[in-house]
C-alpha cells in the first residue's frame, strides 16, 4: 500500500518485508522503481552520483580540505542564528552586564556548561557552552566562579561572592533512560512525551541564587514555555533561547554583554499557570488555546520580546480603504529608534474582525517584519496584506470566502503591546 501511494521515506526496517511482498506478487518491480525515480533524479541533480571531481560532495571530511561546518563564515552565521533568536523577556535594567565594571560574576545551572542537541538534530562538530561564552565574552579580567547545582550549598556561595549571577537552566530535550513515552521529570517533554506540567523544576535554585545575588540573570534554554510567574516577578532580567546551535554560549554572551541588542519573539503564549489551559482532552483551540482565543491575561504574550533601545510607531497608512479578492494591500508606518542602541525591532500586523457574523479568532497575526534601525534614525516599514489571508472557509459552499466589512488593523511589538491602529473595509 505504501509504495503504490508513492511512499519513498522509511522509518522502520522495510527491506525483508519488501522483498518478501515483491517474491508473493502483492507489489511489482516497475512500482517500486516508480517510487525509487523521484530520488535518484535528486541524486543526479546534486551530482551524488558522478564519479571524482565531478561529485560536489566528494571532497568532504577529507583530511586536505577544510571542513565547510568549520569555516569562519560557517561558524559566524551559526552565531548570528543565535543571537537572533534570543528572547529578552524581562530586564530592569540590569543588562546589558559590563564586564569592565565587573570584578566576578556567577555562572550557575544544569545547562550552564551543556549544549544539547534537540530531538532529530545532528551532532555538532563542536559546541560553545554558556559558561564558555561567558569567558570568551569576560576574558580574564572577570573572575568566574561555575557551579551546575546547588550541593554543598555551591551555588548559594559562588552567587554571593560575585557582582552578579547568571542562573541557566531549562529542559533537557533527550531524556534517554527511560524507554519510548517515559521522561525523568514532570514538566519535560518530547516527540513521545506529553508533558505533565508547566512549572520550571528548576526554579527552586533560581530561588536560592536570587537570595544570594539580587543582581541574577535567569537565562532558560527550553524546547516550550514554562509558568514562571515567581521568576517575572523577582528576576530582574529574563532571557529565553531553544535549544539552539553549536555557538550557543557565544550567542547569549553577544546579548549578556550588550555586544548586541536582543530581537527575538515569542513565538507561543507562556501562560500563568497551567490552570489557565483547557483541559489536554480538548483538542479545540477555539475552546481558550493561544493568543488568539485565550482571554486570560498571559505572564508574557504570544510576540514578546524587549530590546536594549526603544522604537516609537507613527504614521499608519495603508495603501487604500478597501481589499477585493485578489488583492494586496501594502500597510505602512514609520519606526523610530529613540534610543542610544542599533537595534532590529519585529514590527507585527494583527487584525480583528469587530462585525464578523462567523466565529473568529480574538486577532490573528497576518505578517510581521524584522528590520534593523541604528540608533536615533527612523525606517519606513511595509507589510503587505493578502486578501487570501482574511478569507475564511465556508463550509455550506466548500470554499473560501471574503466576508464584507470593516478589518480592523493592528500594529505592534507583540499580541498585546499595540501601538498603532487603523482599518480598511472587504469588499
Amino acid at each position: 500500500g505504501c509504495i503504490r501511494a508513492g511512499i519513498n521515506m522509511f522509518l522502520d526496517h522495510y527491506r525483508p518485508a519488501l522483498m518478501e511482498a515483491l517474491e508473493k506478487g502483492l507489489v511489482r518491480e516497475d512500482e517500486i522503481d516508480s517510487v525509487l525515480r523521484g530520488t535518484i533524479r535528486m541524486m543526479l541533480k546534486l551530482g551524488l552520483l558522478d564519479e571524482g571531481s565531478g561529485n560536489p560532495y566528494a571532497a568532504i571530511g577529507i583530511e586536505d580540505t577544510v571542513r565547510p561546518w568549520t569555516r569562519p563564515e560557517a561558524r559566524e552565521l551559526a552565531r548570528r542564528a543565535t543571537v537572533e533568536s534570543v528572547v529578552l523577556m524581562k530586564n530592569d535594567g540590569l543588562l546589558p552586564l559590563r564586564s569592565d565594571s565587573l570584578k566576578s560574576i556567577a555562572v550557575i545551572g544544569p545547562r550552564a556548561d551543556q549544549v544539547i542537541p534537540d530531538w532529530y538534530a545532528g551532532t555538532p562538530p563542536y559546541a560553545v557552552t554558556v559558561l564558555d561564552g561567558i569567558r570568551n565574552a569576560v576574558g580574564e579580567e572577570v573572575e568566574i566562579l561555575y557551579a551546575a547545582s546547588n550541593k554543598a550549598d555551591s551555588a548559594v556561595i559562588a552567587a554571593g561572592l560575585s557582582d552578579a549571577a547568571v542562573v541557566c537552566v531549562g529542559n533537557h530535550p533527550l531524556s534517554y533512560g527511560l524507554g519510548w513515552g517515559r521522561n525523568h521529570v514532570a514538566s519535560d517533554g518530547r516527540e513521545d512525551v506529553d508533558r505533565q506540567a508547566i512549572s520550571l523544576e528548576q526554579e527552586d535554585l533560581v530561588k536560592l541564587v536570587r537570595a544570594a545575588n539580587p543582581n541574577t540573570v535567569l537565562v532558560l534554554v527550553s524546547s516550550f514555555p514554562y509558568a514562571i510567574p515567581w521568576s517575572k516577578e523577582h528576576i530582574p532580567a529574563i532571557l529565553h533561547v531553544s535549544q539552539s546551535s553549536q555557538e550557543l554560549g557565544n550567542g547569549v554572551a553577544d546579548i549578556l554583554f550588550g555586544k548586541e541588542s536582543p530581537a527575538g519573539r515569542l513565538v507561543q503564549t507562556w501562560t500563568e499557570s497551567i490552570d489557565q489551559l483547557p483541559p489536554i482532552l480538548d483538542y479545540n483551540i477555539r475552546n481558550g488555546r493561544t493568543y488568539m482565543y485565550d482571554p486570560h491575561e498571559p505572564l508574557f504574550p504570544f510576540g514578546h520580546g524587549l530590546a536594549y533601545t526603544n522604537f516609537a510607531y507613527r504614521d499608519l497608512q495603508p495603501a487604500k480603504q478597501t481589499i477585493s479578492r485578489g488583492e494586496v494591500v501594502d500597510i505602512s508606518l514609520t519606526v523610530e529608534n529613540t534610543g542610544s542602541m542599533d537595534s532590529d525591532e519585529v514590527v507585527q500586523l494583527y487584525v480583528r474582525y469587530p462585525d464578523s457574523k462567523i466565529h473568529r479568532p480574538r486577532k490573528v497575526l497576518k505578517g510581521f517584519r524584522r528590520i534593523h534601525i541604528p540608533a536615533g534614525e527612523s525606517r519606513k516599514v511595509t507589510i503587505p496584506l493578502d486578501a487570501e489571508e482574511l478569507c475564511h472557509w465556508d463550509p455550506e459552499k466548500h470554499a473560501f470566502m471574503l466576508e464584507k466589512g470593516p478589518v480592523n488593523l493592528e500594529i505592534g511589538a507583540s499580541s498585546k503591546d499595540i501601538r498603532l491602529r487603523g482599518s480598511l473595509r472587504a469588499e
